[in-house]
């Protein structure tokens, strides 16, 4: 599946700007292996794959969610950055952004209905949750852009969403996967109808994101 990222640096000043368009290669979700590990049974779900242990039951459990890891696509693999933008990665606010829309998102969509609560830490936790972002990619750095240089782009994110619940003794009782894109997508009005990045809109769309994530598992849960 294709996707249009569309990336200008436009000079107000100038009558001239340049502009690059290309697809983006569609994400590649992680290898089979990353879901339906021994005594785990694939759930129906609106995610691309869960799988869970029989009888899993999270009621009252206290889960600690660990550090999300990242794993980033090359930006040279996705054509030319823009003049005076920095590498297209997280940074340490950035990440406890993220870190803090994952945390609340499974807290309200998964953990809540089932009467169960956030854990401090690890020590303290019946379950541990390792969450990670393969393949993801910004069509631009997550600083405020200018007039001077705008950034145009189908969604605004890639990625392939994991993760992985464990009992304190290690022992697997559930895993998903899914190939995401963060943020609203037109191409149902065709590849031309693309939206300016911006980091308000990041972030609005990746909590968005988020919540619909774990809502499907948490119905995946259910079955």
């Amino acid at each position: 599946m294709s996707r249009v990222v569309l990336l200008c640096c436009i000079a107000i000043l100038s009558p001239v700007g340049g502009c690059t368009g290309q697809s983006t290669p569609a994400v590649s979700p992680r290898p089979d292996s990353s879901v339906g590990t021994a005594g785990l049974a694939q759930r129906a779900s609106g995610l691309d794959r869960v799988a869970a242990a029989s009888g899993l039951n999270l009621g009252g459990a206290a889960v600690y969610v660990a550090p999300v890891e990242i794993s980033y696509r090359s930006p040279a693999a996705e054509g030319t950055q823009p003049l005076g933008f920095r590498n297209r990665t997280l940074d340490t606010d950035a990440r406890t952004r993220l870190q803090e829309a994952v945390t609340q998102a499974f807290a309200e969509r998964v953990l809540a209905p089932r009467g169960a609560r956030l854990a401090a830490g690890a020590g303290a936790a019946d379950y541990t949750l390792h969450v990670r972002l393969d393949d993801f990619f910004l069509p631009a750095p997550l600083e405020q852009t200018t007039r001077l240089r705008e950034v145009f782009s189908q969604n605004s994110a890639y990625g392939t969403l994991s993760g992985t619940l464990s009992e304190g003794s290690g022992r697997v009782v559930l895993q998903f996967s899914d190939r995401r894109e963060f943020g609203e997508s037109f191409s149902n009005l065709g590849s031309d109808r693309l939206q300016l990045f911006s980091p308000p809109a990041f972030w609005a769309d990746m909590r968005m994101d988020m919540r619909r994530a774990f809502g499907s598992l948490d119905k995946s849960l259910q079955r």
